[in-house]
């Protein structure tokens, strides 16, 4: 009986051989070339560099002591946040201490009144952006290749989303891409070789129809209830508990896509696979059809939140009061939420501040939302030069310029993660190469 591990992706409940899948086994001694090192260096500056401008900054700006008088009792109220403020969450005093800590920093975004639109508007984009994000990094560990490895499985995805909460998306990301770019055979892959792509890049078809169904319970669902309290109705202790869930989506996503896998493949065994109008096909065209499922959710939850956002803070300065004369109710926002208000960080050596004491209305937005700024901008880099360096070594016929203007093209409409997304996206496609057709049935 043909193993579980090779059963939706690589077979269709027939003999492997009818397949005629040639599996070339990934040499040690290959030689990474130059530019793979320089960017395994870069990575490495990048996530120096982002700690440095997010965690670093914290003493800085005063947040952390904000943080850790609210989280003792010396303050009771974390500026404008609901209260009474949650403090207890699991009755282990180290672990609840650390989440009140998490919790604290988005309750003081969320729920500081002095917030403007445009931080509204920017934690609706960093969401999307890393939601997208989180996604593309679970397709990845959920890849054959990286069975085993250090940027594989859900162990290493747990590993992976614990640091990302705790060490900061600009300082953990770009230590896995570069672990990744030293580690993994998808990193290996000569242009245009189908067979070894189909090895690497290959994953089961249950994870690969289950992935956007996790992604959305754990990780988008909790989002919307934690940053509209007043929306839901919800209480203060409601809206910190449901902030205090988010913070642990990474091990609901580990959680919720072991366990629908295991379930999907009791209840209904291997998924055969199939082309876009469902026929029985070719397991490279039956994995190129599943991943793009995945793809296309990045990208929309990309664009859908991008391209408004960036069109309003693009308006023309003598355009924003006629608009906001013609409607009236959207003045805050459309005054609000300009480039350099939304976009644009402060300097690293000169972040805004917070009075430990008593923040002022705003104070507590403006360092968080700082905060996260780099937090994303240092993050989501690296992803989009770890996608051109893959789609450059990896497609059949790789052309410099035209990468550009689809990355560039995505970045525009999509934001960084919309361009990750579409270059992999590309790039998968190589698996195509070589895909030995089915034979017609005869009866």
């Amino acid at each position: 009986m043909l193993q579980h591990t090779l059963n939706e992706a690589l077979i269709s409940r027939r003999p492997l051989e009818r397949l005629n899948w040639r599996l070339p086994c990934f040499s040690p001694n290959i030689r990474a070339p130059l530019g793979k090192y320089a960017l395994v260096s870069a990575f490495v500056g990048c996530s120096l560099f982002g700690v440095y401008a997010t965690i670093g900054s914290l003493p800085r700006t005063g947040l952390s002591t904000a943080l850790r008088n609210v989280i003792s009792g010396e303050t009771e109220a974390l500026g404008g946040a609901l209260q009474p403020f949650r403090r207890e969450y699991t009755g282990v005093e180290p672990v609840d201490r650390h989440l009140a800590t998490l919790v604290g920093f988005f309750a003081a975004l969320v729920g500081d009144a002095g917030a403007g639109w445009d931080a509204t508007a920017f934690l609706v984009w960093g969401l999307a952006q890393f939601g997208a994000a989180w996604a593309l990094l679970m397709l990845e560990g959920l890849r054959h290749g990286n069975r085993g490895r250090p940027v594989g499985g859900l162990g290493g995805l747990a590993v992976l989303g614990f640091l990302v909460q705790n060490a900061t998306y600009a300082g953990a990301v770009p230590l896995y891409l570069a672990l990744h770019l030293l580690t993994s055979p998808a990193a290996r892959l000569r242009a245009g070789d189908g067979d070894g792509a189909r090895r690497a890049l290959f994953a089961h078809l249950w994870d690969l129809a289950l992935l956007t169904s996790t992604v959305t319970l754990t990780y988008i669902a909790p989002a919307l209830l934690m940053c509209a309290p007043g929306l839901f109705g919800h209480t203060a202790d409601q809206h910190y508990k449901w902030l205090a869930i988010w913070q642990a989506f990474p091990v609901w996503s580990v959680v919720a896509q072991w366990a629908a896998h295991r379930a999907g493949y009791f209840l209904l065994g291997n998924l055969v696979p199939r082309d876009d109008e469902g026929r029985e096909t070719t397991p490279g065209v039956a994995f190129s059809v599943a991943v793009s499922g995945i793809y296309e959710f990045a990208l929309t939850l990309c664009v859908g939140t991008h391209l408004p956002v960036v069109a309003l803070a693009l308006l023309p300065a003598p355009l924003r009061p006629v608009l906001g004369s013609r409607f009236a109710s959207l003045k805050p926002v459309i005054d609000d939420v300009t480039f350099a208000r939304t976009f644009v960080p402060y300097p690293v050596t000169a972040p805004p501040t917070v009075t430990p004491a008593g923040a002022a209305p705003g104070e507590l937005a403006a360092a968080v939302t700082n905060f996260l700024r780099y937090d994303l901008y240092v993050g989501s880099l690296p992803l989009l030069l770890w996608a051109m360096y893959l789609h450059r070594t990896t497609v059949k016929s790789p052309s410099f310029g035209g990468m550009l203007r689809k990355a560039g093209f995505w970045f525009l409409v999509g934001g960084p993660i919309a361009a990750t997304a579409a270059l992999i996206w590309e790039r998968d496609e190589v698996v195509k190469e070589g895909d030995v057709a089915l034979k017609s049935k005869t009866s």
